[in-house]
């Protein structure tokens, strides 16, 4: 395991070495060359931090954003006056993390693996997230991983419920709710759950889901419900 991430675990949760952390080797520059490719999905690519196994850095995969823009002219036309360009996507995901994490809700253990910051990496900006870990330390499966590998429970399809009722009312706002973007596992701070690791920002040009929290709520739900018939039924615990 790579230094520098202090946890707080449960009993059997493994710990990465201890250590001194520099500035540069978590913010950069940063060469991925040689970093472990964890997943690619859309139009990002997800690496582990080759000096930091707690965080991921994900990068943008341009050739594949231009490919999806050259399907959708309109989109690609009023794109170009963004000045974030590419990048907006982390404006929205930073932004509805400290939104969310600071707004009184309720909701004291927010679902959503949280977002660092930026690193500059010889692939361009990337974004830094906590990883979200299963008991050996590893990237935590994803619940779309539970299901094909015949994992998915009763508890998991509780805990499931649990966290969209907990999104919805930490007003959260959601454009992508898939079985692919939950990791099941432990969080920076060994709490064992269900997280939200991409998939969440404000992307609307007119925010009304942002504007109203019942109307949100209805839209999460009306998602959820959509997922969960995609969703086989949940073996017993």
């Amino acid at each position: 395991m790579a230094p520098g991430c202090m946890l707080l675990i449960p009993q059997n949760l493994s710990l990465p070495r201890a250590g001194e952390s520099h500035f540069q080797d978590i913010f950069g520059p940063i060469d991925l060359s040689h970093a472990t490719l964890l997943a690619h999905g859309g139009d990002r690519y997800v690496f582990e931090h080759p000096h930091d196994a707690c965080l991921l850095v994900k990068v943008m995969d341009m050739q594949a954003r231009g490919v999806y823009l050259a399907k959708r002219p309109l989109k690609r036309w009023y794109k170009q006056f963004q000045r974030e360009s590419a990048y907006r996507v982390y404006l929205n995901e930073f932004s509805e993390y400290v939104t969310s994490a600071t707004r009184p809700s309720g909701v004291w253990h927010l679902p959503l693996a949280r977002i660092l910051g930026v690193s500059q990496t010889n692939l361009g900006l990337g974004l830094l997230a906590e990883k979200i870990r299963n008991a050996q330390g590893e990237m935590a499966p994803t619940l779309r991983d539970l299901v094909k590998q015949g994992r998915y429970t009763r508890q998991i399809a509780r805990q499931l419920d649990q966290m969209i009722d907990d999104l919805a009312q930490a007003h959260v706002i959601l454009h992508d709710l898939s079985s692919a973007n939950i990791a099941v596992g432990y969080n920076a701070d060994g709490r064992q759950g269900l997280y939200l690791v991409d998939g969440f920002g404000v992307v609307p040009l007119i925010p009304v889901y942002a504007w109203n929290q019942r109307l949100n709520r209805r839209r999460i739900m009306k998602k959820y419900a959509e997922m969960r018939a995609k969703l086989p039924a949940p073996l017993d615990d």
